[in-house]
């Protein structure tokens, strides 16, 4: 079986393409007045929204972070936060479980640089 040849394939190169048989009408546009469009009224802008009275609840403003305790860890946890709570007698922010947590980690950071030990007993005795 022999080549195509490749000018068969495409057509003539060289020959011009034929014009179309008729010629095609430009399509006009409506014209539009210029008092219409004068006429429409701009836009107003828009008002800038009121800045918040309150600040976002501090649990919005917080990362979320899971962490496993142990069973008497989290019980003890429970009860401090609840006898906090009740001496604060309606003080202040609301102390929970959480709250008690965060500060610890505060504390831990701050003696972070003390922490040795390769378990979590050794890390516990190195920071007391």
């Amino acid at each position: 079986m022999g080549r195509a040849n490749l000018s068969d394939l495409l057509g003539k190169v060289d020959e011009p393409t034929p014009a179309p048989a008729r010629p095609v009408a430009p399509i006009e546009k409506p014209a539009v007045e210029a008092k219409a469009v004068a006429e429409v009224p701009k836009p107003l802008p828009r008002p800038k929204p009121a800045p918040r009275v309150t600040a976002e609840p501090l649990y919005l403003r917080l990362v979320r972070k899971e962490a496993r305790l142990r069973e008497e860890q989290y019980a003890a946890l429970t009860q401090h936060a609840r006898r906090l709570s009740r001496a604060r007698r309606g003080q202040g922010a609301r102390i929970t479980e959480n709250t008690l947590i965060r500060v610890a980690v505060d504390l831990l950071l701050e003696r972070i640089e003390r922490a040795s030990g390769a378990e979590e007993s050794e890390l516990l005795e190195s920071l007391k």
